[in-house]
């Protein structure tokens, strides 16, 4: 609608009325811009008119001449920009169109990120929150249902793998293990350890305490310190529920509500066929930088010097570079391209830790074991 009153409020500026903006009118008559004041007329043709907005918000309308370059006229009337003397000249009206289309532009700029923000915040919480149902709903797993879930597996590794005998690798993982063993979280649990003939060095924990450390990585461990590091690591992949919660968040947010909704036997059905998937699943860089955290955390309450982790992990990071990322298949280090930045963490907690001595001496196996 255009605005056919006969005047608008207005201001005045120029070199010879000083700093401050002279206050008055802005009328149109006869294809012009006129501003009155009892101090200054100035008048300015619709043909050359050049329109602007400045201030803040850009809720101040300017008017100029280039003919007339000292002088400008301005006005907080954004509704001058509707009268029908502006609209009828193209000149004017091209600078009206050009003005709205930015600040429509600006405007729907503005909407955008508002929403886009809006979805953000949406996703954090409802990523905190489905975190939250996850953990709630791995920790109604009976503990029997999880000992039993891991007999099972351990069951079928032995009708596909090679499982060692070797009495000294035995005696080699017993001597790295004991001190860990005293300041593991039980709750009922038995660890047992077992070892796996293959030529790639890994390890890998399952429900119910069982331990499967390949006879490659016990006979690429020079110290019991290395060797109690890699334990440590994978035993907190299961008191942290790692490869359940794991199975439940990947279920998607609709089935993690309704088995948080389910009670026990939803949580158990959900999980149920998920033995292969605890064994040969790799675990997200967050699972492993907090088992380096929760395993780091044994080790140094065992007091066993927790620097064997981190030097066990160069370790696996130089076998990498000679076999290839892809030959690691099983456990936590199958999650090698990060595991520069693993050892970085680790090295720096190191830095930070305020007892560094009172460390345990391992006592070397007897002759012959």
């Amino acid at each position: 609608m255009n605005e056919d009153r006969l005047a608008f409020e207005g201001y005045v500026s120029h070199p010879s009325l000083g700093e401050e903006a002279v206050q008055g009118r802005i009328v149109f008559a006869f294809f012009r811009l006129r501003f009155e004041s009892e101090t200054a007329t100035v008048e300015m043709p619709l043909s050359r008119l050049l329109i602007e907005k400045g201030g803040a918000g850009d809720e101040q309308v300017f008017f100029s001449d280039p003919e007339q370059p000292d002088w400008s006229v301005s006005t907080f009337d954004t509704s001058i920009l509707n009268h029908a003397s502006l609209h009828q000249q193209p000149h004017t009206l091209h600078q009206i169109r050009d003005l709205y289309s930015g600040r429509e532009l600006g405007r729907r700029v503005k909407v955008t990120f508002g929403v886009l923000g809006g979805f953000v915040v949406a996703a954090i919480v409802v990523w905190m929150l489905m975190g939250l149902m996850v953990r709630m709903v791995v920790a109604r797993v009976p503990a029997q249902w999880e000992k039993d879930l891991g007999d099972n597996v351990v069951a079928e590794l032995k009708e596909h793998e090679v499982f060692s005998n070797d009495a000294k690798l035995k005696a080699k993982l017993d001597l790295a293990v004991a001190p860990l063993l005293r300041v593991l979280p039980r709750n009922g649990t038995e660890y047992k350890f077992y070892i796996i003939e293959d030529p790639l060095p890994n390890a890998f924990a399952l429900p119910g305490g069982h331990v499967m450390v390949n006879d490659s990585l016990i006979r690429m461990a020079e110290r019991p310190e290395e060797l109690a590091g890699v334990v440590a690591h994978e035993v907190a992949h299961v008191t942290e529920k790692h490869g359940f919660r794991k199975i439940i968040s990947e279920a998607g947010p609709y089935l993690i509500v309704r088995v948080f909704l389910g009670g026990g036997r939803g949580t158990v059905g959900a999980l149920g066929g998920s033995s292969q998937l605890l064994v040969r699943q790799s675990f997200s860089q967050e699972y492993e930088l907090e088992a380096d955290d929760v395993g780091w955390k044994y080790l140094v309450k065992a007091r066993i010097d927790p620097r064997g982790l981190t030097d066990m992990l160069k370790k696996l990071e130089a076998a990498q570079g000679r076999m290839g990322f892809g030959q690691f298949g099983l456990g936590a280090f199958s999650s090698h391209p990060a595991t520069a930045k693993r050892i970085q963490r680790l090295e720096a907690k190191w830095n930070k830790l305020k007892d560094k001595s009172g460390f345990i001496t391992y006592e070397p196996p007897e002759a012959g074991t």
